[in-house]
C-alpha cells in the first residue's frame, strides 16, 4: 500500500508540474539590454545541477537527471525508470554606466522534460525550454535645436522557445550516441521610440520590428564512460558535442506608428505611418563544437571540465547582417558528497559573441548549489536541486553597460522504476 501510494503521489506532482510549466515557459521577464542582438541572450540549455557544477556537462554520467545538452546521456537512464524534471528559475541584477545604474528581477518557469526506456538500448526523452529570450527598457535623452528635450527608448521582449524530442542508443559498453531533433517557435519583438518632452501635446513615434522563426534544429552528441581502480570505484567519463551550420526560416515585419499614453497606462494609436512585410528569409544558426570529461570516485567526489566553441561569426539574422564574433566558453566544476548530500560549486568564463564599440562583452560567473536526496519506500531515486550562481557580463568603457547579477535556480528531480513488472511470491 505504501508503494502505490508513493506512486500515486509522485504522478500527482508531475502532472501538477506539468500543467504549470505549459502556461509559464516562454513568459520570461528580465532587464537585459544586450538582448537586442540576434536573437536575444541564448539559452546554454543546463539543468540546475549542471548549473551549481559552472555548466561543465558534456562528459557527466547521471541516470537521476536529464541532460538535454548532450543528448547522449539520455542512455545512462535505467532500464526500467521514468526520469521527471521541471525547475524554475530567477535572477537579482545590477546593471549601470558611468553615469546611473538600475536594478531588476524575475522568477520564472525555467524548463520540464521526461525521459524513458524505449528498448534495452534505446532511450528517448522530450522537453520544453527556452531557447533565447529578450528583455530591457532603456532611455536615453538629448538636446535637439528649435526642438527641446527629446527622450529615446528602446524596447525589446520576447524570445524564442525550443520543444525538442531527443533519443540515445548504447552502442558499446559504455558508449553512447545521441541526437535531438527541435522545433524552434517565438518571435523578438525589438521598438524605438521618440518623445518630445518640451511638447506635451506631440504625439510619440514608434517603431516596431518583429522576427518570427519556426523551424526545425538539430544537435548530435556522444558520450564514454567507463570504471577503473581495485573495486572499479572510480569512474572517467568523456562527452562531445556537435551542433552543424543551420539555416532556419523566418519572417520579419516592420510597423510605424504615433500615439499618446502609454507606460503603464492606456495606450491611444493615432496614426500607422507605415506597414512593411519583408517575408520570409533566413537566419544562419552557427555550428557549436563542445568537448568535456568528468572524473571521480563513486557517491564521494567528481571534477568535472567543458569547452565550447560556436562560430558566431557566421551568425546571419534575416535582413543578411553579420555582427559577431566566435565565442570560446569554458566550464569547470566539482561535486563532494557528505553523506547523501552532494555540494556542488564551479565557474566558467564565456568570450561571448558580442563585441560592440570595438570592445569585447564577455561573462564569468561563480556557482554552488546542493542536491537533497527525496526519501521513499520505493526503489525510485529522486533529487531537489538548489543552485546559486553570482558573476559579472560586459563593462562601463566605452559607453556600455555593466551587469552584476545573483541567478537562484531550483529543480525537482523525480526517478521512478515504471517499467518494471512487480513479482509476487
Amino acid at each position: 500500500m505504501k508503494q502505490s501510494s508513493d506512486y500515486k503521489i509522485y504522478t500527482i506532482v508531475s502532472v501538477l508540474l506539468l500543467l504549470v510549466t505549459i502556461t509559464a515557459v516562454g513568459q520570461v521577464r528580465m532587464e537585459s539590454p544586450y538582448s537586442r542582438f540576434g536573437l536575444g541572450d541564448v539559452n546554454h540549455g543546463y539543468n540546475v545541477f549542471q548549473s551549481s557544477m559552472g555548466g561543465a556537462s558534456y562528459g557527466v554520467i547521471d541516470p537521476h537527471r536529464i541532460s538535454s545538452i548532450n543528448p547522449a546521456s539520455y542512455a545512462k537512464i535505467d532500464t526500467g525508470s521514468f526520469v521527471f524534471n521541471a525547475a524554475f528559475d530567477g535572477a537579482f541584477m545590477d546593471s549601470r554606466t558611468t553615469a546611473e545604474s538600475t536594478t531588476s528581477n524575475y522568477f520564472n518557469m525555467s524548463y520540464f522534460n521526461v525521459a524513458f526506456p524505449i528498448t534495452g538500448w534505446w532511450r528517448t526523452s522530450i522537453g520544453l525550454l527556452p531557447y533565447s529570450t529578450v528583455g530591457y527598457n532603456l532611455n536615453t535623452y538629448t538636446q535637439v535645436d528649435s526642438i527641446g528635450d527629446v527622450r529615446l527608448g528602446y524596447i525589446g521582449d520576447g524570445g524564442v522557445t525550443e520543444v525538442y524530442w531527443g533519443n540515445a542508443f548504447n552502442i558499446y559498453k559504455g558508449l553512447s550516441v545521441g541526437f535531438n531533433t527541435s522545433f524552434l517557435f517565438g518571435g523578438v519583438n525589438l521598438a524605438q521610440e521618440s518623445e518630445l518632452l518640451d511638447h506635451s501635446l506631440a504625439f510619440k513615434y514608434r517603431i516596431k520590428n518583429t522576427v518570427d522563426l519556426r523551424a526545425l534544429h538539430f544537435d548530435f552528441g556522444i558520450q564514454y564512460d567507463t570504471k577503473f581502480g581495485k573495486n572499479e570505484d572510480y569512474f572517467l567519463g568523456l562527452g562531445f558535442v556537435y551542433s552543424p551550420e543551420q539555416s532556419l526560416n523566418g519572417t520579419e515585419n516592420s510597423i510605424g506608428i504615433t500615439y499618446t499614453g502609454g507606460g503603464e497606462g492606456f495606450e491611444y494609436v493615432k496614426d500607422t505611418m507605415f506597414i512593411i512585410d519583408n517575408g520570409t528569409g533566413s537566419i544562419i544558426i552557427p555550428q557549436k563544437i563542445g568537448g568535456g570529461f568528468s572524473i571521480g570516485k563513486t557517491d564521494k567526489w567528481m571534477f568535472a571540465f567543458d569547452a565550447t566553441f560556436e562560430e558566431y561569426s557566421e551568425f546571419v539574422m534575416l535582413n543578411g547582417e553579420k555582427m559577431f564574433t566566435n565565442s570560446l566558453r569554458y566550464n569547470v566544476g566539482g561535486q563532494y558528497f557528505i553523506g547523501s548530500y552532494a555540494l556542488n560549486f564551479g565557474a566558467n568564463y564565456n568570450n561571448s559573441y558580442l563585441t560592440i564599440n570595438e570592445t569585447d562583452i564577455n561573462e564569468f560567473g561563480i556557482s554552488f548549489g546542493v542536491g537533497f536526496p527525496l526519501k521513499s519506500t520505493t526503489t525510485l531515486v529522486s533529487y531537489v536541486d538548489l543552485s546559486v550562481e553570482a558573476g559579472r557580463r560586459g563593462t562601463t568603457s566605452n559607453n556600455l553597460i555593466e551587469q552584476d547579477f545573483i541567478k537562484v535556480k531550483l529543480g525537482i528531480n523525480i526517478r521512478n522504476t515504471w517499467f518494471r513488472r512487480p513479482k509476487y511470491l
